[in-house]
C-alpha cells in the first residue's frame, strides 16, 4: 500500500495505475481531501481528479461506466462521518484499519436500493437515498 504522499501525488498527477485505484485507494484519497478541504470543495476536487485519472487510464466515460456523482458524494459523507468519530490519525492507512467494516464497499446500500444507486441519474447527479438517510 502506497504511503499517503505517494498516493496523493499519483492521484493528483493522474499517474496512479488502474490496478491501484481500488476501493481502499478511493477511501484514502477521500480522507486526504477531507483533511484539507471542506466537504463541497473536497467533492469538487475529487470529481475533477477522478475524471482526469479515468481519462489518463484510457477509461471512456459512458452512462454505465466511469465517474459516479452520487457514489462520490456518499463516500465523502461516510468518510467524513467516520473522521468525526475518530481522533486525529497520522495517515489514511490507520484510518482504514479502524473503519474497514464501517466503510465496506457495500456501505452505500444501507442508504440506497441497488436500482436507484446504479441508475444513470445517480451517476450523472447526486440523488437522495431511498432506504435510509445519510
Amino acid at each position: 500500500m502506497k504511503p499517503d504522499l505517494a498516493l496523493w501525488t499519483a492521484f493528483s498527477a493522474a499517474t496512479l495505475p488502474e490496478a491501484e485505484w481500488t476501493h481502499e485507494a478511493h477511501l484514502r484519497v477521500a480522507w486526504m481531501h477531507l483533511g484539507r478541504h471542506a466537504l463541497d470543495e473536497a467533492h469538487l476536487l475529487m470529481r475533477v481528479g477522478i475524471i482526469r485519472l479515468n481519462a489518463a487510464q484510457g477509461l471512456v466515460e459512458t452512462p454505465a461506466r466511469g465517474y459516479h456523482e452520487t457514489l462520490t458524494r456518499v463516500w465523502l459523507l461516510l468518510v467524513a462521518a467516520a473522521m468525526r468519530d475518530t481522533p486525529a490519525l497520522e495517515d489514511s492507512i490507520a484510518f482504514l484499519q479502524i473503519h474497514t467494516a464501517r466503510l465496506h464497499k457495500d456501505a452505500p446500500l444501507r442508504h440506497y436500493s441497488r436500482v436507484r444507486l446504479l441508475s444513470v441519474e445517480a451517476r450523472a447527479r447526486f440523488v437522495e437515498p431511498d432506504q435510509a438517510p445519510l
